[in-house]
């Protein structure tokens, strides 16, 4: 009897044993294939090519994560006000916001310092510095701080068009009293050299112009700015004699959101993200020299160097003015440290950098 019991004892046991062995690759097999699905919006319209951006990413995590993540992608406007993306992603209105960075400079200053700013970073080394220089760990502590959200850095914009313009500029007096659009830190330091600055959306820049509102303005890359006729109100478009600096986009995505996901999909979206940055870099610099060609040869316009006097000069005003806002905030003081250490390294080897990557007039296709 005794013999009986034990045998029905080691029976159950072998029962829940296998139970268990059968249930566990059950139930990581269903955590594996849950799904998940974000609503998010972009902070431009649908004819921005920022928002063609939006859908290839969204076309990415939806690939990379074979469907485990889908996207319902909005335009500004179609849930909040473009500029409040970043605040309904912090506040869980919306899963994901994508917009520029300095967008959060109401909560997070210092994220201006990942957009274009005077004297900042070219298109390359910004990708360098992001990936290998400590930028991507700052720029996720600003965001998980101050936004409740994890940026997800998405699109590199190509060189920006420094100034788009109806007014030819010979020095620095130009500049001074010119009204002309500008936004983040730019604008801050071209108000403090004199000019009249306003902060307007891409949609209402070309109105702008066309009401004589404005003299010029700045606004990204000539790839994102013909199509929406920024060419065709403006006769010059000025860059900057030495280096053009570059603006990015990013997806800032609510932290609860981002903490649902099981490690495996964190790291595939994050390779995605990382994809779709080192692709639009590429696909940025193969549209501008398209759009360049159509905006010089159907447009008429004049592509010039802006006088060293000026480019110079705003430079200077840009790092002064860092420096002095750096002495109150710690958080800009450690993007500035970060970039000093950075050109510390990559500034040995920059030239050859610049090399590898420099185009000329001559392709080789004849001996002369």
């Amino acid at each position: 009897m005794k013999k009986v019991k034990k045998l029905g004892i080691i029976l159950i046991v072998v029962a829940v044993f296998c139970t268990l062995m059968i249930a566990l690759p059950t139930s990581q097999a269903a955590a594996k294939e849950k799904t998940f699905k974000w609503t998010g919006q972009v902070g431009y319209g649908r004819a921005n090519g920022l928002f063609e951006c939006a859908e290839v990413f969204t076309y990415m995590i939806e690939k990379y994560t074979d469907g485990r993540v889908k996207i319902d992608l909005h335009a500004a406007g179609e849930i909040v006000p473009g500029k409040q993306v970043f605040e309904a992603a912090r506040k869980g209105i919306i899963d994901f916001g994508q917009a520029c960075p300095c967008v959060a400079r109401s909560k997070a200053y210092a994220a201006q310092w990942f957009c274009d700013v005077p004297g900042g970073q070219s298109p390359m080394e910004e990708i360098v510095w992001y990936y290998k220089g400590g930028g991507k760990e700052i720029l996720e502590d600003l965001f998980h701080k101050y936004y409740n959200a994890h940026p997800l850095m998405m699109t590199a914009i190509s060189s920006e068009i420094w100034l788009y313009s109806n007014k030819k500029l010979h020095t620095l007096d130009d500049l001074k009293g010119t009204k002309l659009r500008a936004a983040g830190m730019r604008g801050e330091t071209l108000t403090s050299m004199g000019a009249s600055v306003v902060v307007l959306s891409g949609g209402e820049v070309v109105p702008a112009i066309e009401r004589n509102v404005i003299d010029a303005m700045e606004f990204a890359s000539l790839n994102l700015t013909f199509p929406l006729g920024f060419c065709d109100v403006t006769k010059y478009l000025y860059m900057h004699p030495v280096k053009s600096t570059s603006p990015s986009n990013l997806w800032a995505v609510n932290l609860e959101t981002w903490n649902k996901l099981p490690d495996d999909l964190k790291a595939t979206i994050q390779k995605a993200a990382k994809d779709s940055h080192l692709r639009s870099l590429t696909w940025g610099v193969m549209e501008d020299f398209i759009c360049l060609k159509k905006a010089i040869e159907e447009k008429g316009s004049e592509i010039l160097f802006l006088p060293k006097e000026i480019a110079l000069a705003v430079d200077k005003a840009g790092a002064e003015l860092y420096h002095k806002k750096a002495k109150k905030n710690k958080d800009i003081a450690r993007i500035l440290e970060s970039w000093e250490t950075f050109k510390k390294d990559y500034g040995k080897y920059a030239q050859w950098i610049d090399h590898f990557n420099h185009t000329g007039k001559a392709l080789a296709l004849s001996a002369e």
